[in-house]
Order: C-alpha cells, then sequence, then structure tokens
C-alpha cells in the first residue's frame, strides 16, 4: 500500500513538472518573451496593481519627507 502511494505521488509530481510553454523556452527558441505573445490577465493582476499603487504612494511619500529635511537642514 506505501509502495502503491509513493508511485502516485511520484507519477504526480513529475507530470506537473513537464510540458510548461514558459518564457525560458520561448527565449532559447530565439525569441524574446516579450515578441511571443501579450501578457494574459490573471486573477492575481487587481493584487499586483495594488502593490504598484502603494508603491508609488510610498515613493510619494519618502519624496515629501526629503524636501522637509531639506528645509529642516536649511532652518538650522
Amino acid at each position: 500500500m506505501r509502495n502503491t502511494l509513493l508511485l502516485w505521488v511520484g507519477a504526480i509530481l513529475l507530470a506537473g513538472c513537464g510540458g510548461a510553454d514558459n518564457a525560458a523556452d520561448s527565449a532559447a527558441d530565439g525569441g524574446s518573451p516579450e515578441a511571443s505573445a501579450e501578457r494574459e490577465e490573471t486573477v492575481f493582476d487587481p493584487m499586483v496593481g495594488t502593490m504598484d499603487r502603494a508603491q508609488s504612494v510610498e515613493d510619494l511619500g519618502m519624496s515629501r519627507k526629503d524636501e522637509m529635511d531639506a528645509a529642516l537642514e536649511q532652518a538650522d
């Protein structure tokens, strides 16, 4: 019973590893990943967009902090 279970787990792992057409395969064929096809929308796109907006807000806050630090240095 244990050997059968290990055989099934191994078969599932091997099946999950093969047959993917990814950017490395297209780059190895001479094409660039950008030229192969447009990026498909995934379920994680809203989360990625939220993270990008958060990064831009953080950058804005840091630039404002730098301006305030420079103003404080001039005031001294």
